[in-house]
């Protein structure tokens, strides 16, 4: 039996490895995936998944493959990918729910095959742990860019720039694209992009979006640094000085869009920084003007974000999100 693939020639039983810890004696259903063999109860894999379902119901031709007296499934994933979606089935802390602490390779394991073979409860479970890092909020973005960030994903920015935002595209997590384009903007070079395995649609479109990320956005986000040439600041004390202190901010802004090959460009949620608003020596009331635009400019920003990635608005993405978690 094969969900995906003509029927598949078995591997002589010498050359087939046996499962760690997913070879029950008990159980009455053999599955391989490349060279590795899972015994494991039918039953409760038809109770998981109503793929499994559908297809352990119809009743077996006569030329039905066998395994050790037991029916006999190819699955045509890779041996890691089937290990630890049937972990994560049949041993409750194996991949526990977030903020509980995953690898990579679990992550991924279970977000495709929970997502191919329709175990909608495993499959939520991993969208949260993968939605977690991806904000789909200005006040949730925040928040999490003052944690620790999991091991997994930096282990996935190491292993391929673009596996997020493959992971993403494959699996319909659109909500997640934003951030994760966003950060490819950050963290790969022209070369990886262009050497990435991403389509070529999204090639184009995340070295398009870094030239205005890098360009015109950040220029709009650093605006309210610049001195007001209409109005003078209601109440500001000292004008002179204070239009000294937005220029000399605003110079030592410009100077961070300067990119080095060692160092990530800063976009326009990293150009300025909290601790910033120390060394402006303007007055408050300039201040406080200075602080609103600030916000505003963020605001906008993080509004415009998605149509920057060609992507639907937050208010859509958000509904696919709640749609795929509820």
């Amino acid at each position: 039996m094969d969900l995906d693939s003509p029927p598949t020639i078995l591997h002589n039983m010498d050359e087939l490895t046996r499962a760690p810890d997913l070879w029950f004696e008990d159980c009455g259903l053999i599955i391989q995936a490349e060279k590795t063999i899972f015994r494991v109860s039918r039953d409760f894999l038809a109770l998981q998944s109503p793929v499994f379902r559908d297809m352990l119901s119809l009743p077996p031709p006569k030329t039905a493959d066998m395994m050790l007296g037991c029916p006999f499934v190819f699955l045509p994933d890779p041996a890691q990918d089937v290990t630890v979606f049937l972990k994560a089935l049949i041993f409750h802390d194996f991949f526990e729910p977030y903020p509980a602490s995953t690898t990579l390779d679990v992550l991924i394991g279970v977000l495709r095959l929970s997502h191919k073979y329709e175990v909608h409860s495993l499959r939520k479970r991993a969208l949260v742990h993968i939605s977690a890092t991806h904000p789909t909020s200005l006040e949730e973005y925040d928040a999490w860019a003052q944690q620790p960030q999991p091991a997994w994903l930096s282990e996935a920015m190491d292993r391929d720039e673009a596996l997020i935002p493959i992971l993403a595209r494959q699996l319909s997590m659109a909500w997640i694209l934003p951030i994760a384009f966003y950060r490819d903007c950050k963290q790969m070079s022209e070369r990886s992009m262009l050497e990435s395995s991403q389509s070529l649609d999204d090639k184009t479109l995340v070295v398009t979006a870094c030239r205005t990320l890098e360009g015109t956005a950040v220029s709009q986000m650093l605006e309210f640094l610049w001195p007001n040439d209409d109005e003078e600041a209601e109440g500001c004390r000292n004008p002179v000085g204070c239009m000294v202190a937005r220029i000399r901010m605003r110079r030592k802004a410009e100077r961070r869009r300067q990119r080095f090959p060692i160092t990530a460009p800063r976009l326009p949620l990293e150009i300025w920084e909290p601790k910033d608003w120390d060394a402006v020596l303007a007055c408050g009331s300039c201040l406080a003007s200075m602080k609103a635009g600030y916000e505003t400019a963020r605001k906008e920003f993080w509004d415009a974000l998605p149509d920057i990635f060609d992507l639907p608005s937050w208010d859509e993405l958000e509904k696919l999100k709640a749609e795929a978690l509820n």
